[in-house]
């Protein structure tokens, strides 16, 4: 049995962290994270995502935590935790999605920090692994893989 590539998943996953000045109360900013998870889903879908798996975030600040969740279309955000106020704060963000490339799924994200979170810094993790263009194994993790069509059939 064989996937077709557009059933793989594009994975995005980042590290972000900012400061508000003045600092933000944690109903203010619990909202404003929650816009940004919400418009971080939105814009997934806006670059083609079919389907959401996921968009996961975690903030910690000061003594806080702030788990949020989305996983429709709609970027309904789901939160469990509870901020103090806050001014230095980090972010750890997951999104598992069906549809967009990871190149636009980035710029995406880029776009998203700038306007909801502006002066955040980001570090996107790239995978490492296959970059053979002609593999659609998300498990690849072969540097040097070179695909071979060892299969005799003419479809593949």
């Amino acid at each position: 049995m064989t996937q077709d590539q557009e059933f793989i998943p594009t994975p995005l996953a980042a590290d972000l962290n900012g400061t508000f000045s003045p600092a933000l109360v944690g109903n203010e900013a619990l909202q404003r994270f929650s816009d940004f998870l919400k418009a971080l889903t939105i814009g997934a879908v806006d670059v083609g995502a079919w389907s959401i798996g996921h968009v996961k975030a975690v903030v910690e600040a000061g003594d806080g935590f702030l788990s949020m969740s989305s996983t429709t279309e709609d970027g309904k955000v789901r939160t469990k935790g509870e901020l103090p106020s806050v001014d230095e704060w980090t972010m750890t963000v997951n999104v598992i999605v069906f549809g967009p490339d990871a190149d636009k799924l980035e710029s995406m994200l880029m776009d998203k920090v700038d306007a909801v979170l502006p002066g955040s810094k980001v570090n996107v993790y790239h995978a490492e692994g296959c970059e053979d263009p002609e593999c659609f194994d998300p498990f690849c993790r072969r540097p040097d893989h070179v695909h071979e069509d060892d299969c005799d059939c003419d479809s593949c």
